[in-house]
């Protein structure tokens, strides 16, 4: 296992257009520097072996995937995570009449500083694979424990899922007059 996402085979998130990723598999995103967190996420992985905080799948394009949720394109859920451990907030009332209230998104402005702290603290590295994606995630997440993975992992962040639903209650709050 721990010859899957070694450190050296990591590139910048930055250049994540400078490959071609048109293959179904598994990625790992990575923090260069765990300083760049606020200090209760730090201290949440500060012990930890491995530096990555996040595994993913894609079960067709990896490339479109990432940028998914490394370019705002729909504010999946790593996104929406990093969003809020980094402190920004989704616009009030966002979520009212919609028919997922986990889904909330920020705004214009917020997703491209989100977008730029990725591409300066964030390294990826992706395993090509098409059978059994499904188990291959799952296994890989609870071996690195990542701590923006909130399924599968024994060790998931309890900063992040109070900082997440956080911006769900403000996404979901009505305005008063």
């Amino acid at each position: 296992m721990n010859e899957i996402f070694k450190p050296e085979n990591f590139k910048t998130l930055k250049d994540l257009d400078k490959y071609d990723l048109n293959f179904a598999g598994i990625y790992a995103l990575r923090i260069k520097n765990i300083s760049t967190f606020p200090l209760l996420l730090r201290n949440e992985i500060e012990n930890k072996e491995s530096l990555i905080i996040y595994i993913g799948k894609a079960s067709k394009n990896l490339g479109r995937r990432l940028e998914e949720e490394c370019r705002g394109k729909s504010h999946g859920t790593f996104f929406r995570g990093i969003g809020a451990i980094l402190n920004f907030k989704p616009p009030r009332g966002s979520l009212i009449g919609k028919s997922n209230l986990n889904n909330y998104k920020f705004n214009l402005a917020d997703s491209e500083k989100i977008i730029k702290w990725m591409n300066e603290n964030l390294e990826f590295e992706c395993l090509k694979t098409e059978k059994n994606i499904d188990f291959i995630e799952k296994d890989l997440i609870k071996h690195f424990e990542p701590i923006l993975n909130t399924n599968h992992n024994p060790k998931k962040s309890k900063y992040l899922a109070t900082v997440k639903q956080e911006c769900r209650n403000i996404a979901q709050e009505r305005y008063s007059n």
